[in-house]
Parts: structure tokens; sequence; C-alpha cells
């Protein structure tokens, strides 16, 4: 995987978000830290962890809990962003990430770690047994995180009582008024295992 490969997020007049990452390779881990830079004059809401309840029952933020999807052109989607909701049956609750709130001429920094070997993953599916995937060579990463425009779509956000610093964001249409900030990366001698199930690929509002 290239680390030195470096683009902006955002076509020109596009929100005005900057997303940079150097990812590489620790043991069995691929890392992925990165810096978002709002060169804007909105406030923007990008995605950052997802809320779990702990061991003792209290609520808590995650923030390494990806999501993996295998893209088009032999390419894997790979980083903070909301999962496609299921298609074989009804979600009461929808997994929307918790954001991070990112105001004009801020910077953040972020880290996601993934360990190997690399497996489609989504909040709404449980691991499946060893044969219920293929294993399926890919040619890219693209890192992606996924964020929220201030005053797009009745935007409202609700600072967590567990995590003061993380948002809970709600529009009209939350999933599909999401967008994306992406990074491409080439791959080398890395390969996915893909579910065989029911998994939904098409990412909402794609």
């Amino acid at each position: 995987m290239s680390a030195a490969l470096r683009e902006p997020a955002s076509a020109p007049g596009h929100d005005d978000l900057l997303l940079t990452c150097h990812p590489g390779k620790t043991g069995n881990k691929l890392t992925f830290p990165y810096t978002l830079e709002n060169r804007g004059r909105t406030v923007l809401y990008p995605m950052h962890a997802m809320a779990s309840i702990a061991p003792d029952g209290e609520p808590s933020a995650n923030d390494q809990c990806p999501v993996v999807i295998l893209g088009a052109q032999c390419s894997v989607i790979l980083g903070k962003l909301a999962a496609p909701l299921p298609t074989d049956r009804q979600v009461a609750v929808h997994a929307v990430p918790l954001a991070r709130r990112l105001a004009p001429g801020e910077r953040l920094d972020g880290l996601l770690d993934i360990q190997l070997p690399l497996a489609e993953i989504s909040p709404y599916f449980n691991d499946l047994p060893l044969r219920q995937y293929d294993i399926i060579d890919f040619e890219s990463i693209v890192f992606t995180i996924g964020y929220w425009v201030d005053g797009v779509d009745g935007l409202a956000a609700a600072p967590t009582d567990y995590a003061p610093d993380l948002f809970v964001v709600v529009t009209r249409k939350t999933l599909i008024s999401a967008r994306l900030a992406t990074l491409r990366f080439p791959t080398k001698a890395l390969q996915l295992f893909k579910r065989l199930d029911a998994f939904p690929r098409v990412l909402p509002g794609r």
C-alpha cells in the first residue's frame, strides 16, 4: 500500500473539506492516521465513532468500528462511514456514527487500525464462519470518512452525555444527506474475505 499518496478529499468548491492520510502496516494491522481540515465557512460534522455498550452496561463510544465493503473496480471501501442498510430484513434503529464538530479553519486528527486478514464488516452483521467467505484479490483501498454539513437538510447536532466531544447528528434523511471524503491507495499482496450472505454494498444515497 502506497503511504505517500495524498490528494484532496473533495473537488474544488465542494464543502472545502481536506482529508490527508499516510497509511501503513504494523504487525498484523493496517493503520490509517488521518487529518481533516475545514477550509470553508461552514461547520462540518465528520463521523468518528459508534455508540456501544460496555460490559458494565454503561454506554461508550468506540472509534475503532470501521465499515469495510467490496467496491467497484477491484477496490475496497474502508473507513468511518454509515453502513448500507440490510436488504434481508427491516432495521428498527439505524447504526448512525457519532460525529465530531469541525469548525471553519479547524483541523482534527484521527486514527483507524484494522486487524488483518481484511474482511467485509458492517455494524448490522456478525462475523461468518470461515467457509461463508470468498477470498479475493483487490487493487486499491478507498479510505473514506463520512460527514454532514451544517445547515443542510435541517441538520441538528446534540452532544452525547457520555462523550461530550461527540455529537448525535440528525437530518431529515440522516443517512442519505451524509457526504463522503475519500482517498484511494494502491495495494499489493492484500486480500479481502468477501461475505457470501445478503451483505449490502451500495452506500446510502449512492
